[in-house]
């Protein structure tokens, strides 16, 4: 008898994490005193994850942009590093699971303590999901074994092919026009999109682009803002992969740094740091033997019990937003800043309704300084399923100005996904031993009882279901109800 080996990815645990980061900033003596502050935005990210038996430990920055108004009347900006460092325990976790999480900035606070020192609090919310792979052991081929009764199944399984992480930089200097002088960064924004996958031999060609977005303040006290994409591409080792497996990529960002150039070159030097990790899986259809035993012969085995991946739900909707947000003295637009927030899930039969709001912080220009203007919009969906983790991502996004009225036009897309687990029986360690033969003839009466199964009669007889179906005129899968009367031939 053979054995086979399947190696499974499956969710181990699932951690929600909130925790708050405070920092006290004090104002460079190149710049002149706080008199307001205007906007604060952040972008935090980790950079170490270290995950051991028991415990997962993982350090971050958030980087940030103080935005305030200076006591000689011009907007000035403060850049500064807060960083962060916690734990999650949990005997679930062991060593070098991976990880996939969400970062969501909840709240930024920005308090005046003095005109030379500001307070700063950011408030997050992780959500970690851990992933184990595991090597599951089964027989194969017992088509070698005679005289034996055998309940099969057929299972097909999301396998692991392959995985591998790489580390990947993106180093760029981004021109501005001719005409701006940059003195401050005000806000920079990261997000990958657009991402495909090429399979060749042993070799994962990994694409994406970074979306880059930056506002920046000129020598003359005037905002610019930079948009641009940047293509990524990663050469990722991957042994056994062939075309039809299926490839997952997650790109973490690690590390961010922006700064101005020199006056003389006119751009903006960009370094993003990335972990890039990928998964190939494939599905794999494989026949596994639950129970099992002897017509002519004692067969004893060693059973244990696993739970595999046997694919997930999936949900999607499309939900629009069409809002006019009040902007007193603007003249024009800067930048919009959108997060989508979930902030209540609540059962509705075999559907989930999610409420949220989406923070639209608008940076705009009130003719002698930079104004910021915060609104939050709520929206409500119903998605098929139970709750679960919804990522949101924004299809489109347009502003207009119609006098006073910032104009926003949102198509967000929702979706949802929870993996499914199928528990099975493996069979191991079988073991024949001759029996004796009985050449008494018997007919047994039996009634049927709560439980009972054509395969569980047939076992506890030593008799074939194939003989109990012919005997008693039964289909082949038919059910059979407790108090019903089967004729059982040995």
């Amino acid at each position: 008898m053979e054995k086979n080996t399947v190696t499974i990815h499956k969710k181990a645990a699932e951690k929600v994490k909130n925790i708050e980061i405070k920092g006290d900033i004090i104002v460079p003596d190149t710049k002149p005193d706080i008199v307001n502050i205007i906007a604060t935005n952040a972008n935090p990210y980790i950079y170490k994850e270290d995950c051991q038996d028991g415990k997962y430990r993982f350090d971050g920055n958030v980087d940030s942009h103080i935005i305030y108004l200076s006591e000689n009347g011009e907007t000035k900006v403060i850049g500064t590093t807060l960083d962060f460092m916690d734990f999650i325990e949990d005997a679930e976790l062991k060593e070098n699971m991976s990880t996939k999480y969400t970062i969501e900035m909840t709240n930024v606070e920005t308090k005046i303590l003095n005109e030379r020192k500001i307070n700063v609090t950011v408030q997050l919310k992780l959500c970690f999901n851990f992933f184990e792979c595991q090597s599951i052991e089964y027989l194969d081929n017992l088509q070698s074994l005679s005289g034996v009764e055998k309940l099969q199944e057929t299972v097909e399984l999301n396998t692991m092919v392959a995985s591998n992480t790489v580390k990947s930089s993106l180093k760029e200097d981004i021109g501005v026009d001719e005409d701006d002088e940059i003195v401050d960064l005000m806000k920079c924004d990261v997000s990958v999109s657009n991402f495909e996958n090429k399979i060749s031999y042993n070799k994962v060609l990994s694409k994406a682009d970074a979306q880059i977005k930056v506002l920046y303040l000129t020598e003359k006290g005037k905002c610019g803002m930079l948009e641009t994409q940047i293509p990524i591409m990663n050469f990722i080792d991957m042994e056994k992969v062939t075309d039809e497996d299926v490839c997952e990529t997650n790109y973490k960002v690690r590390n961010m740094n922006f700064k101005p150039n020199s006056k003389e070159q006119k751009s903006i030097s960009c370094q993003i740091d990335f972990e890039v990790s990928c998964e190939v899986c494939k599905k794999q259809t494989i026949e596994i033997v639950q129970d099992m035993y002897g017509i002519e012969k004692n067969i004893t085995f060693n059973q244990k019990v696993v739970e595999v991946p046997v694919g997930g739900n999936s949900a999607c909707e499309t939900v629009e937003i069409n809002e006019n947000i009040l902007v007193e003295e603007i003249r024009s637009i800067h930048d919009v800043d959108c997060r989508a927030v979930i902030t209540n899930q609540t059962p509705a039969g075999s559907f989930t309704n999610y409420e949220g709001e989406v923070c639209v912080d608008i940076y705009f220009d009130t003719g002698n300084n930079l104004g910021v203007k915060q609104a939050k919009i709520p929206f409500m969906v119903k998605m098929e399923g139970e709750a679960s983790s919804v990522e949101v991502q924004f299809v489109r996004k347009h502003f207009k100005l119609n006098g006073e009225d910032v104009v926003c036009n949102l198509e967000m897309e929702l979706k949802s996904s929870s993996s499914n687990y199928k528990t099975i029986n493996l069979i191991d360690d079988i073991e024949e031993e001759e029996r004796e033969e009985s050449n008494d003839y018997a007919m047994i009466v039996y009634f049927v009882k709560d439980g009972d199964t054509i395969w569980n009669i047939a076992r506890d007889f030593r008799v074939t279901m194939d003989s109990i179906i012919k005997n008693n005129q039964l289909e082949e899968k038919q059910t059979i109800h407790p108090g019903e009367k089967l004729y059982i031939m040995k």
